[in-house]
């Protein structure tokens, strides 16, 4: 009963660190994206369900990121403070194990990690997809309309406009001039008002412009002769409406299945499959390749088409002809060389395009494992960083996870960057970080486990004191 009481405590006293670290770090994640494309999002005219919908899913996508920090920094919190309230040392003299503490904590992270990878699986690519379309589609559209006096206005598709003054309800525009080159034959329509009012159809597809007192110039152009005596059409009018597209500016719902094509939006069964297929594509360059050259290449390269000469060492067939004959043979050897350098250069990069691919497929594939067993390697770590320390809160353990995680990020970014070079194979490359913290988590594991003073700066000098002490 007791030990079930302790555990309900650990866990009381672990969870809500866990859920309030995780959450922040989604959102440092989250902000730094937004930032990123905020220029591509604002000034588009996006309705508020959109924008959210938007933000909601890109939201979601950065929780396997965050995961690994979470769980970093709030292992560091919750040991550091039952370290830093000697509640770890009461447990302890209780003839408790550090292991036997930590399991509670330890069971629910082994459940956290394979909620992860479950996450990673099913549910992030259809999340990152309508993320990924949602962007595309944001920065697609055009930004919303805004004609300022004196400026032309060019994001109309065939139309530019400037307005000399605008009323202060902004409802009446004055002394307008309206380009009009939407048939692709340049200005051949120009329009003067001294006055017009512009607003949108109910539909917002159209820009309905109202002009007042004005005049309409064209150019006819509308055959050969017309090119070269140049008629004008001119009308004055007291009224006349114009109305301009502006489907452009509205947000398009691109089809998902154009984003599908990216390791990010499948799980590990769908990549391996893509993976599969693409091998098979590059075999089938290599089988085409070999044909090419044995067919086609090589055997006109030895013959004659003109002689329909047999088969032969190289050295006999030239000697064999005259000089005109050697000449085109010559010749059309080089052809046939520059054709077959042409070939095998087209090939080698839809091949290389391939490989890159699969590696990039590959990578894919790993870090969607691999970032669960990346939650139990840093859970080990900040505990046993936590009961070293003996710091809870916000302070020093912030301060140590950060660096703990921006060290395990960078690394990862690296390698992962090294892999896609070439210089590394994929598995070495993805799993190094995990290599790599591995070690510094069983040491600073058994550390903590026999309570050494691993960050206690007087256990390195007292010796050396104790040292200039008996010299004297």
């Amino acid at each position: 009963m007791k030990t079930k009481v302790l555990h309900k405590y650990l866990l009381k006293a672990y969870l809500p660190p866990f859920f309030l670290t995780l959450f922040i770090g989604v959102f440092v994640f989250f902000l730094i994206y937004v930032f990123t494309y905020m220029d591509d999002i604002v000034g588009k005219g996006m309705g508020a369900w959109v924008l959210t919908k938007f933000f909601a899913y890109s939201f979601i996508t950065f929780v396997p990121t965050a995961m690994p920090l979470a769980v970093l920094l709030s292992s560091i919190m919750t040991f550091g403070n039952l370290a830093e309230n000697y509640e770890l040392a009461a447990m302890k003299s209780c003839g408790l194990s550090l292991f036997n503490i930590i399991k509670p904590i330890f069971v629910f992270i082994l459940f956290l990690a394979g909620l992860t990878f479950v996450f990673n699986n099913f549910i992030l690519p259809n999340v990152m997809l309508k993320s990924s379309r949602m962007l595309w589609d944001i920065r697609q559209a055009k930004p919303t309309l805004s004609i300022k006096e004196g400026v032309y206005y060019s994001q109309l598709d065939g139309y530019s406009i400037k307005v000399g003054q605008k009323s202060r309800d902004g409802q009446t525009l004055y002394n307008l001039s309206i380009y009009d080159h939407s048939d692709g034959l340049g200005n051949n329509i120009q329009l003067y008002a001294d006055s017009g009012q512009m607003k949108t159809s109910a539909d917002t597809n159209y820009l309905q412009i109202q002009l007042n007192s004005g005049t309409r110039y064209e150019d006819i152009v509308q055959s050969s002769e017309h090119k070269n005596t140049r008629p004008l059409m001119q009308l004055l009018y007291k009224e006349l409406n114009v109305n301009v597209d502006m489907s452009s500016f509205k947000m398009k719902q691109t089809e998902e299945e154009l984003f599908k094509g990216h390791h990010e939006m499948m799980n590990v069964w769908q990549i391996a499959k893509e993976i599969d297929t693409m091998k098979m594509e590059i075999g089938k360059k290599h089988l085409i390749l070999k044909n090419q050259f044995t067919n086609y290449f090589i055997a006109r390269t030895l013959k004659s088409s003109e002689l329909k000469t047999a088969y032969q060492p190289i050295t006999t067939f030239y000697g064999t002809l005259n000089k005109d004959e050697f000449r085109r043979s010559v010749e059309n050897a080089q052809n046939l060389v520059r054709s077959s350098s042409t070939y095998i250069d087209s090939i080698n990069e839809e091949i290389t395009g391939k490989e890159f691919t699969i590696i990039d497929y590959l990578v894919g594939w790993h870090k969607k494992i691999n970032i669960s067993f990346a939650v139990v390697v840093l859970f080990f770590v900040g505990a046993s960083l936590g009961a070293i320390i003996r710091k809870g809160g916000m302070g020093l353990p912030v301060v140590v996870a950060v660096i703990f995680f921006l060290l395990y990020y960078v690394v990862s970014i690296i390698y992962e960057d090294l892999v896609m070079e070439g210089v590394y194979n994929v598995v070495f490359g993805t799993w190094f970080p995990l290599f790599l913290f591995l070690p510094l988590g069983i040491f600073l594991t058994y550390k903590a486990a026999k309570d050494s003073a691993l960050f206690d700066m007087s256990a390195y000098l007292e010796p050396i004191k104790k040292l200039f002490k008996k010299s004297s």
